[in-house]
């Protein structure tokens, strides 16, 4: 609308410059008829005098041709750029619609928007419908979260017993789909029996040996226990073994050194 009444201003001006032009015009026309000449130079001093003021309008009038022109062009490149603009604007919602956006919900949002002649902007209606104080009803305070009234009885059992009879959604109830197995059990690697024998022997611990000593005496000879006797070797025995000076001590008289005794000086 007031895009119309601008239009309607604009060309009302020019009518009215065109209509002062068509009289300036005529009022020249008529002063040239009027005007008598005394001689001819007067009639070529005067004649001049117009064919310069002509030419000076000719000049002002080209000159303001070409200011308009310029101003033209600029504003031309200034809506080049901005219809470019708006151009990759409209591309990148376009796009961001068609990728991210369900054709129904498009749909719906395009069939709601209207344009507003009077503020020139684009509009969308109103969900729900407002004439005559006629709205949607509200949602029961009973069924916050679910799709129809549950009664508090019904929702108690619901959460306490697994039956679908006071179930609102969701009636059956599956088990969990776990994903398929990707490891294995350890298994202990197969040894041979006889590997396993030696190496079961070779970590058996040994029963601790444990030896009477109160049958040994400091000094004497005496025989060891039964238990601790030497064992027998397959050499036979040649004879008794019988007492040697090497021994500290003899057999027959324990005690008695047996180191050899001087002899004094010996005759030659």
């Amino acid at each position: 609308m007031l895009e119309m009444r601008r239009q309607e201003i604009a060309e009302q001006k020019r009518r009215e410059r065109e209509m002062q032009q068509q009289m300036d015009c005529r009022d020249e026309e008529t002063l040239e008829l009027k005007e008598t000449y005394s001689s001819l130079q007067q009639e070529v001093d005067i004649k001049t005098k117009k064919l310069k003021k002509l030419f000076a309008k000719l000049q002002a009038v080209k000159a303001e041709i070409h200011d308009i022109q310029e101003a033209h062009i600029n504003e031309r490149q200034e809506l080049e750029q901005t219809q470019n603009e708006l151009t990759r604007d409209l591309k990148l919602k376009h796009l961001i619609i068609e990728n991210f956006i369900p054709s129904e919900e498009k749909n719906k949002i395009v069939n709601r928007a209207y344009f507003d002649e009077e503020d020139e902007y684009w509009k969308t209606k109103p969900i729900t419908r407002i004439e005559d104080d006629h709205q949607m009803m509200t949602r029961p305070l009973s069924a916050v979260g679910y799709w129809r009234p549950l009664s508090h009885h019904s929702h108690m059992a619901m959460m306490m017993r697994p039956d679908m009879r006071y179930k609102a959604e969701n009636v059956m109830m599956l088990d969990m789909d776990l994903p398929a197995r990707t490891t294995k059990e350890y298994q202990e690697p197969v040894i041979a029996p006889k590997v396993a024998a030696a190496l079961e022997s070779a970590l058996r611990d040994e029963d601790e040996i444990q030896v009477d000593a109160s049958g040994f005496h400091s000094g004497s000879g005496a025989t060891p226990p039964a238990g601790l006797k030497k064992p027998k070797s397959g050499r036979p025995r040649t004879g008794r073994k019988s007492s040697t000076p090497t021994s500290p001590f003899s057999p027959s008289s324990p005690g008695s050194p047996l180191y050899p005794q001087s002899r004094g000086l010996v005759p030659k």
